[in-house]
């Protein structure tokens, strides 16, 4: 991909992203009768809008998201008495909840809908039963030097291994265990290409435990499911999802990550990354299959739902701890005194960006 398509696609993934939580707060602000004055895409100077129904949509110059604008959500904004009833602060605090809390729910709901599809349209791959069908050609051996039998002879992602030296392979593990027995051995890998047969000469390489070595790495079969069965598959998956989300949130706030932020520790794959790193692995990971693709936006969406209800300011869940303090107390919190601590809250996710984006750029994660 080049520099400007890479770049596109990082653009859309962000606007995608936001937008779609920041629906959640515009229709749940609507079904509560509190107005949106503003539906925007991106930020800066007006490139085009149009207002129906009391709000304003339109695209902004700076595309990096976009925002959507609740009457009276900004304390420091003037509502006239004849729009108060349309307001933020004139409903029940239940209703404040819900407008605050569906911009995560938004991505949690998508994020369901996105692992759903992939076990129940897709099916799920199942490890234990590889098939002949090859996932991915290895470049080079692990020298990182030479070429892989596999990919010098010109074997694809798609080909189906049919035979080898004439001899029908059953399943993968027969193949493989045929090219362990044959270190070195020019052998003949008879394949299935779309709907030619083929049969191409290979040298095999010799592993370091004297093995032989082609190179390649098989399409997993996929289990099926019924509806109810890929609702049950999906209800587990969120239940795992959501645990790798919480360890997530845990390792960015541990001193492991810390040191390799600040460059005096070895970079690992257990380290945040930004919208820039996650597109890198979302191609990377999209090389691999639809189904290993949806479940990696889904988890992103979780992540970020997820870290929005931490209860910080500005965060949403910052707002919601704030109406939960005005619903026990029963007094109505100024929110403009918690400005500096949604400063402090502010520079350091931007400080984690900036230190973030480095390795990002510098020592991005590698994917098998």
């Amino acid at each position: 991909m080049s520099f400007v398509l890479y770049l596109l696609a990082v653009i859309a993934a962000v606007v995608i992203l936001v937008m779609v939580h920041e629906l959640g707060h515009f229709l749940a602000a609507r079904m509560v009768g509190v107005r949106a004055t503003e539906f925007f895409v991106g930020f800066g100077p007006r490139l085009w809008s149009f207002r129906k129904g009391g709000t304003e949509y339109g695209i902004k110059w700076i595309l990096v998201g976009g925002y959507v604008k609740i009457l009276g959500m900004n304390p420091d904004e003037e509502v006239s008495p004849d729009e108060w009833r349309h307001s933020y602060r004139s409903v029940p605090h239940w209703k404040r909840s819900l407008i605050v809390l569906a911009g995560s729910l938004s991505h949690v709901i998508l994020a369901l809908i996105l692992s759903f599809s992939a076990i129940y349209f897709l099916g799920v791959p199942n490890p234990d039963r590889p098939s002949t069908v090859i996932a991915e050609v290895g470049q080079y051996m692990e020298n990182g030097v030479d070429e892989t039998p596999a990919w010098k002879a010109g074997l694809r992602r798609g080909d189906r291994i049919v035979a080898v030296d004439g001899k029908e392979v059953a399943d993968w593990w027969e193949m493989r265990d045929y090219i362990r027995q044959n270190p070195g051995k020019e052998v003949m890998v008879t394949i299935k290409r779309g709907t030619e047969i083929l049969e191409v000469p290979v040298t095999l390489a010799v592993r370091e435990d004297g093995g032989g070595y082609l190179g390649v790495s098989p399409l997993e079969e996929r289990d099926r499911y019924g509806l109810i069965s890929a609702v049950v598959e999906t209800g587990k998956w969120y239940l795992q999802a959501s645990y790798g989300v919480f360890y997530g949130i845990y390792r960015m706030f541990s001193w492991e990550t810390l040191r390799q932020l600040l460059g005096i520790g070895e970079p690992t794959a257990e380290r945040p990354v930004t919208v820039v790193g996650a597109s890198r692995l979302a191609g990377r990971v999209a090389s691999y299959g639809a189904f290993y693709f949806l479940n990696f936006i889904a988890f992103i969406l979780l992540f970020l739902a997820y870290v929005n209800l931490l209860p910080l300011p500005p965060l949403d869940g910052g707002h919601l701890m704030v109406i939960l303090v005005e619903k026990v107390s029963g007094k109505e919190i100024d929110i403009r005194k918690l400005y500096p601590v949604a400063v402090v809250v502010i520079t350091f996710f931007v400080t984690m960006f900036v230190l973030t984006l480095r390795l990002d750029i510098f020592s991005p994660i590698q994917l098998p």
